[in-house]
């Protein structure tokens, strides 16, 4: 890919991230508030829980949404299920995606895209079982894709068969089970043989490890409200969260990046 193609689909995935939290942060935000009894101000705890839901992901400084409080808005469900909130911000992400991918870059001494392209440069190809990203650093690589660690298949909203229950497994112990995928018209495949499912499964190697980083648990403990809204699935029965992993904290997760 040339270099402006690719900070296109930089952008395009950033703000499609960025639509998906917001909308995500709507939703639950409706749903904390709307059966507090405790307040009448519920336009206000609202706002206040909206800016907390976007804490780690935008700047949304609570003094900005002020003027909102104002208005004659009482019924706050209007918020999450009115249309035209959903509308109004795809219309302004793809206004942004325009704005972004259209603009002069010429006074730039070094183009965006190169930069990016220098830093972000390897394989983006993603699990199709756990969406991680493949590790090779040469883009169009010989050879299978593959990760060293890979994540709960949660992460790509994969439930239970036959239940709304998120999956917290990950697809390299799940290689190693005798659990079966589905790939359409009804067709179910082991894990154990999942190359024989063809592309992308059969592009990479998945090598039998139930071996977790201690950061994916602590991410689905702690994110598990947002991914149960994002994905409409809930994490109980075979994709209930064990408790060790909800006593990790950030600190032991990150710190096992380092």
């Amino acid at each position: 890919l040339d270099g402006s193609r690719r900070l296109k689909m930089f952008l395009d995935s950033s703000l499609n991230l960025l639509y998906q939290n917001i909308l995500s942060a709507v939703s639950l935000s409706t749903r904390i508030v709307k059966d507090r009894k405790d307040r009448e101000d519920k336009v206000s705890l609202w706002l206040d829980e909206f800016c907390r839901q976007l804490t780690e992901v935008i700047n949304l400084p609570r003094s900005d949404l002020k003027g909102i409080e104002h208005q004659e808005v009482t019924d706050i469900e209007f918020l999450s299920s009115s249309s035209a909130i959903g509308e109004a911000l795809a219309a302004l992400k793809d206004r942004l995606m325009e704005e972004l991918v259209d603009a002069d870059l010429s006074s730039f001494p070094r183009q965006p895209q190169t930069i990016l392209a220098e830093h972000f440069s390897g394989c983006w190809a993603q699990c199709p079982f756990c969406g991680a990203v493949c590790t090779n650093t040469m883009w169009n690589h010989d050879g299978d894709h593959q990760v060293v660690f890979h994540r709960p298949r949660a992460l790509t909203g994969r439930k239970w068969h036959g239940t709304d229950h998120l999956a917290i497994d990950i697809c390299s112990s799940a290689v190693a089970s005798d659990v079966s995928f589905g790939v359409g018209d009804g067709e179910w495949i082991p894990y154990k043989r999942y190359r024989n499912a063809g592309p992308p499964y059969s592009n990479w190697n998945i090598l039998p490890d139930s071996s977790m980083q201690a950061y994916w648990k602590w991410f689905v403990s702690h994110f598990r409200t947002q991914l149960e809204a994002l994905y409409n699935g809930k994490f109980q029965g075979k994709g209930e969260i064990p408790e060790a992993w909800q006593r990790i904290t950030k600190q032991e997760a990150l710190s096992e990046l380092d």
